[in-house]
């Protein structure tokens, strides 16, 4: 899942091909981009509600969508998302906007045997007939004019043309047309109608879930599917753990046999996931499989239904894509029900946290994720892994910054401490190393 860290490391390898002498040339002793501020509360807030505003949810829901963004606002958002990422965070970051022309300009930290050094990157596009157009890279003390960059890239393109996650990235950036730029702003329309949505959605496939994976996936489907059936008719709500167990023992039972722990536990939770969420897996592995669909029951955490979704969604986005991923977007959905809809929620938060923590330790390691299939078998309660919660304790945008200011403040970071210590304290975990 972690598309952009891939294709990263397909290009790379890419230009590490290349006479080591060139490499030399791109390498500078100090950053060609000054470090990115930190972010005050006030930017904090209106990036939050740029990213409520253009929530991908709504943009997929008509066929076209118009985005606009200033260069602060840009810069903004690239810093914010950065910060959230540990892969990305080291690097520092400048998008600049003219008159038909964007710049990106990148310092990439490099530790050559203890030598501290960057790789300054700076793109130059040209805005053209509704496209952008690599026109200048300068890397380093090399300078490369369109004249060069037009075959490199054609080079660069058939060397990765068959590498899902280039495709994805390629199909994505087909659907933009960048309607206007200039020193004040960008204006993009997002073309998602007919034939650029349905190869989007087929190349997101593609980069997400291999042949292999997507069996794996409709194997644990039909598992949650026969688990099911094996309920009482009358069975109309179930708690968490009694989907957790069966499904994890399966993933044993695979795993025993010599299959991958790792990959098993993070098709369970996908699957579990999906289950809970409503969502049609045939959206993940297309419709070439045979998917089996299960009878639909209310799956709770303490009567509650929405906690039940927390943990079993952030478990997967956190074996998916990782942990701070799994946090970040669980920050984005309080803050957005702060906002307009049920309130900003601490009880939520700890399931999200509990969540992002079981979907890390399933996928750390093969040790980890065995350990982890072993413990959730023989769990009897949520209470295992996540402290009580009690009622839903929502608050207002309003309500919160009364009670704790911003979200730098002390308060509201000694609150998440709790949460976290709480969360770590539960018999769950204590047979895992830190």
């Amino acid at each position: 899942m972690n598309i952009f860290d891939n294709l990263l490391g397909s290009i790379v390898t890419c230009i590490t091909s290349l006479p080591l002498i060139i490499v030399l040339l791109t390498l500078d002793v100090l950053p060609g981009v000054p470090s990115n501020a930190v972010l005050d509360q006030g930017q904090v807030n209106e990036v939050q509600q740029l990213l409520i505003d253009h929530d991908p949810r709504r943009l997929l829901a008509s066929e076209f969508q118009e985005v606009r963004l200033t260069e602060p606002e840009l810069n903004a958002l690239t810093t914010y998302i950065k910060s959230n990422n540990p892969v990305f965070d080291a690097v520092n970051t400048r998008i600049g906007l003219d008159e038909d022309a964007v710049s990106v300009g990148l310092s990439i930290p490099l530790d050559l045997m203890g030598l501290q050094r960057y790789f300054n990157l700076t793109l130059g596009f040209t805005h053209i007939n509704g496209k952008l157009v690599l026109k200048q890279l300068d890397a380093g003390a090399l300078g490369l004019p369109a004249v060069i960059l037009s075959p490199l890239g054609k080079v660069i393109a058939s060397r990765l043309a068959e590498d899902p996650n280039y495709q994805l990235v390629s199909t994505f950036m087909n659907s933009l047309h960048f309607q206007d730029i200039n020193a004040r702003r960008m204006v993009i329309v997002l073309d998602w109608q007919g034939d650029n949505r349905q190869l989007l959605e087929d190349q997101a496939r593609r980069a997400f879930v291999s042949a292999r994976e997507a069996q794996r996936l409709v194997f644990y489907q039909e598992k949650l599917v026969d688990t099911i059936a094996a309920l009482p008719e009358s069975a109309g709500t179930i708690g968490l753990n009694d989907l957790f167990r069966p499904i994890f023992l399966f993933a044993n039972i695979n795993s025993v046999a010599g299959a991958d722990p790792v990959a098993e536990n993070r098709a369970a939770f996908i699957v579990l996931s999906t289950y809970l969420a409503d969502f049609n897996l045939e959206q993940l592995v297309g419709t070439d499989l045979d998917i089996p669909v299960s009878r639909p029951l209310k799956v709770v955490i303490e009567r509650r239904e929405d906690l039940a979704r927390h943990v079993s969604g952030s478990a997967a986005i956190s074996a998916s894509a990782g942990a701070s991923m799994a946090e970040l977007l669980s920050v984005y959905k309080e803050v957005h029900d702060s906002r307009y809809r049920t309130g900003f929620s601490f009880t939520d938060i700890a399931a999200n946290q509990a969540g992002s923590l079981l979907g890390m330790l399933a996928t750390r390691s093969t040790e980890d994720a065995l350990l982890f299939q072993q413990i959730m078998m023989d769990s009897e309660s949520p209470g295992d892994y996540l402290p009580q919660l009690g009622t839903y304790d929502g608050m207002t945008e309003a309500e919160f910054i009364e009670q704790y200011g911003s979200r730098e403040s002390e308060a509201y970071r000694m609150r998440l401490k709790n949460i976290s210590d709480s969360i770590a304290a539960r018999p769950f975990y204590q047979s895992f190393s830190r």
